[in-house]
């Protein structure tokens, strides 16, 4: 579990390096859609060793890092029934997961979460969170970022 991983080295302290050289672009989610809304959900079902892909609504994630609110841009949750609860397995600092930032035309993104099962996963349900920020700029008024966070649909992890 996330819990029993070591924290490690401490990462270098970034947003002194976040500079406004240019003026941040505004983020926009497509028509009918919102931040954090699943474009691309997971497969129903899969066995370890394989990978879990995910494509969430984005943002541009420098909006997080100057925002710190959330600790992740992602987790991995399985349903736990005995507890009728969700338990985090991994997160962004986790070695099984990727995250991707895909920029697109005038303030459109994407975000791609992958989890890659390893051997030590448990069978069950599992889902996938993603935790961003958006920015948000009405003309002639300061800019404006708020929290997000998408939830992909279940999928399962079976033994082979």
């Amino acid at each position: 579990t996330v819990a029993n991983l070591s924290r490690g080295p401490e990462p270098p302290f970034f947003q002194q390096l976040i500079v406004p050289l240019i003026a941040n672009i505004v983020d926009r989610a497509p028509t009918g859609r919102t931040f954090g809304d699943v474009l691309q959900p997971a497969k129903p079902e899969y066995r370890v060793g394989e990978v879990v892909e995910v494509i969430f609504v984005g943002a541009n994630p420098k909006n997080s890092a100057e925002n710190q609110t959330h600790q992740t841009f992602l987790t991995v949750e399985k349903y736990e029934a005995t507890s009728t609860s969700w338990q985090t397995v991994c997160n962004d600092a986790s070695w099984e997961t990727r995250f991707y930032w895909h920029k697109g035309l005038l303030g459109l993104s994407n975000a791609t979460v992958e989890w890659h099962i390893p051997d030590t996963a448990q069978p069950g349900i599992y889902r996938i969170r993603y935790f961003g920020h958006n920015r948000e700029q009405d003309i002639l008024k300061p800019a404006v970022i708020l929290s997000f966070e998408g939830t992909s649909p279940t999928f399962e992890v079976v033994t082979t």
